[in-house]
């Protein structure tokens, strides 16, 4: 048996598809099971419990020690639980998780232990002060090198992530894959010609998720005043819960910006009746290394996504494969046409060719043939 441990995630649609999606889809390739194992917040445990349970089943949701600077102190709990339960290895998702699966290698009660790399955390938690408190900050550095070095085995979300590893912390190994957040595996990918959503009379550019200002809001809204400026015919969507930031941009074009907050269950329908997926994120190490969850829903809703230049692998591959537009607020705002029912289903077959969790089996059999 090996865990997936995952710390003080909050259980979500990201979580679905990223965390049960994927332990679900490890123990359908016939080989060793895979068990999560969730540490979340003791306020509201029971809910989680029953949240994350709902999408895998046999999951052990345990409540986590409470106060941020105690989060150590859990590996006293993974110590009982692996004693009972005798893991072969672990997959520990950031670098929290990843510091209790080495200690558990530590006192042998794992044999191996597998860093999921979600981004790179030190630089994050600095540019953007994930929490106010500068001895947890300054903590991340020798946590991430630890995790990238010490571990036996790496899952990284971009190959600019593992040259980030190398340059930062001086990674120079091959133990590692690269598996980009790939679509939830509920996903439904239409293919075939013709089948779109009713679609509103103007060019519909949408932005799915947080408004938050770490989501670059300003940069946003720059180059939508540009484009709703320049064309009368183009209008805005943000699925999105309404604040003080998309709500000053609908005040500016009224009739023109929508803000609707979805299901999830509603969002796939509400993106397919769109034309362009927006993706636009500030230049810091935090954005050029990520691997957005958007950028596949986008494509799989058969959207061209706009995007900034340096997102991840990302900006290069819709470059490469004319998978949208690159927009920077210093180059010309393109000229937007409504996409051909061709092109929407190129996107499509592409998010289902390069985003499901099935096109990476090979990567995920070898983090479990790694810890095995």
């Amino acid at each position: 048996m090996l865990l997936y441990l995952t710390h003080n995630d909050q259980p979500g649609g990201v979580y679905w598809s990223q965390v049960t999606d994927v332990v679900n889809h490890l123990n359908s390739l016939g080989s060793e099971r895979v068990r999560l194992v969730a540490l979340v917040s003791a306020r509201g445990w029971w809910q989680s419990r029953k949240a994350i349970r709902a999408h895998c089943p046999d999951a052990l949701v345990l409540p986590q020690w409470p106060g941020v600077r105690n989060w150590e102190r859990n590996v006293l709990l993974l110590s009982m639980l692996c004693r009972w339960l005798r893991p072969k290895g672990v997959i520990a998702r950031g670098v929290f998780a990843t510091w209790m699966g080495l200690r558990l290698r530590e006192k042998g009660l794992v044999g191996k232990v597998c860093f999921d790399g979600r981004g790179a955390y030190a630089a994050e938690w600095e540019e953007y002060r994930v929490v106010d408190d500068d001895v947890m900050i300054a903590a991340m550095r020798p946590l991430e090198s630890e995790a990238v070095n010490a571990s036996d085995f790496r899952i990284a979300v971009s190959q600019a992530l593992v040259a980030h590893w190398k340059e930062r912390y001086g990674y120079s190994g091959t133990a590692h894959v690269v598996i980009p957040c790939t679509l939830g595996t509920d996903a439904s990918i239409n293919t075939a010609p013709g089948q779109v959503a009713r679609r509103a009379e103007k060019i519909t550019l949408v932005y799915a998720g947080s408004t938050a200002g770490w989501q670059s809001f300003g940069l946003l809204e720059q180059l939508l005043v540009k484009v709703l400026e320049a064309q009368p015919d183009v209008d805005v969507l943000f699925l999105s819960k309404e604040d003080a930031n998309n709500r000053r941009l609908r005040e500016r074009f009224p009739g023109r910006v929508r803000i609707e907050w979805l299901s999830a269950a509603q969002v796939p329908s509400a993106l397919s009746a769109c034309d362009f997926g927006l993706l636009v994120r500030e230049d810091t190490l935090t954005n050029r290394v990520a691997s957005p969850t958007k950028f596949a829903e986008y494509l799989a809703a058969g959207l061209p996504v706009l995007i900034s230049p340096y997102i991840g692998d990302f900006s290069a591959l819709v470059e490469r494969e004319q998978l949208g537009q690159i927009v920077a607020l210093d180059g010309p705002i393109p000229a937007l046409q409504r996409p051909s029912s061709d092109e929407r289903t190129r996107m499509k077959r592409f998010a289902m060719e390069w985003f499901t969790k099935g096109a990476f089996d090979a990567h995920y059999r070898r983090v479990i043939e790694a810890l095995a």
